[in-house]
């Protein structure tokens, strides 16, 4: 179906930056530098610069990111690691790679996991936290923080979705032993494919991702020294050399997608019998986000759906199955109520820079035009 209004419009971004963009491509042809050349270095560097974190590693893609940063906890078989359901696949999927066992905990009203339900979570096979910045919104990290250093757990922070939000001032990212990022196009820092790349305070983690990212090996001169098997997964330099261009224009397209949040939970606000909207605390300082979705609920999400696709408007109902129900991944039977009622109710309507003030209209009066049905 050809849409009026996409979920997401990178041709109108592309534009935007294209001229800068095709002379930094042209560059990296002329040069012949595609692989760990002076772009991804210098990405890696501006990105250290940005979140205030000592050591960044950029991958192959944000699942990387994640193994990565897991496989440094040096876990045993059977260990546990706690995490939310309501997540993408990638998530749990490096848990198991690495061995270990995701223990589910239910979410709170933010869609992220809910603090105060880790701790009874908790057992002598626990190793770590894996918290999930979902929808460009950090978890609630104070309360978790806590917690982790009351049992002498790592945290590890899945932050695909979360770069340049911050909590309580400071940016995810600098909250646990290591963090993943994505630049997955459908994230609100993107390259055209895949990529990824991991933060740490942790100069022995910095150090062992370096070597894993580019099959365990280690240039000393003019030799080339192998200290363990790793893997290929590196963010190549044509990607990087997009990133840093994107990286420039970032934060002032994060703030144009809060007006466009903000917007919607004004126009949206008639509703409020019928659809939840993000919450947008109001001298409250403890929550930046960037909106990488904009996610409503609605009771009636599935009819809502089909009635803004049909009128050519693109949303998405993204995770509505959580991990723990899907039957060949998954085998034990448990209940996470927030989690399934969540999965039922929730839409992510069209955000991004390039959305007009005509289109984001467009769509509140479509939803309008649902309920007055």
């Amino acid at each position: 179906m050809k849409f009026n209004i996409k979920y997401i419009n990178l041709a109108a971004q592309h534009k935007s930056i294209y001229g800068k963009i095709k002379n930094e491509i042209n560059d990296v042809f002329k040069n012949s530098e595609f692989i760990l050349r002076k772009n991804v270095f210098k990405f890696e560097k501006e990105i250290s610069r940005i979140l205030k974190v000592k050591y960044c590693v950029s991958v192959n893609s944000g699942t990387d990111a994640l193994l990565f940063a897991l496989s440094q906890l040096n876990l045993k078989k059977k260990d546990e690691i706690i995490t939310p359901s309501h997540t993408y696949v990638a998530s749990v999927s490096a848990i198991d790679h690495v061995g270990a066992t995701p223990v589910f905990v239910d979410i709170a009203d933010d869609f992220n996991i809910d603090p105060y339900l880790i701790e009874k979570k908790i057992t002598k096979k626990t190793k770590a936290i894996m918290v999930v910045h979902l929808n460009g919104r950090s978890c609630h990290m104070k309360p978790i923080i806590k917690i982790a250093n009351k049992y002498k757990l790592k945290i590890i922070e899945d932050a695909a979705q979360g770069f340049g939000a911050k909590y309580n001032g400071k940016f995810v990212g600098n909250f646990g032993y290591a963090a993943a990022f994505s630049l997955h196009p459908m994230k609100n820092l993107s390259v055209p494919g895949d990529g990824g790349f991991l933060t740490t305070n942790n100069k022995n983690v910095y150090k062992k991702v370096l070597l894993l990212r580019d099959h365990g090996r280690i240039k000393n001169g003019t030799k080339e020294i192998r200290k363990c098997y790793g893997f290929n997964s590196r963010l190549d330099n044509l990607h990087a050399s997009i990133a840093l261009i994107k990286l420039k224009y970032f934060f002032g397209w994060m703030k144009k997608r809060r007006r466009i949040a903000k917007f919607y939970n004004k126009e949206l606000a008639s509703l409020s019998k019928f659809i939840d909207t993000p919450k947008l605390e109001k001298n409250n300082k403890l929550y930046e986000d960037t909106f990488n979705s904009y996610v409503i609920r609605s009771k009636k999400r599935n009819s809502l759906k089909k009635y803004l696709l049909k009128n050519k408007i693109e949303v998405f109902s993204h995770i509505d199955k959580g991990v723990h129900l899907e039957k060949n991944l998954y085998f034990k039977k448990i209940k996470l109520p927030k989690t399934e009622q969540v999965e039922k109710e929730i839409l992510s309507l069209p955000i991004y820079p390039e959305l007009s003030k005509k289109q984001q209209l467009t769509i509140c009066n479509a939803i309008k035009s649902f309920y007055k049905k």
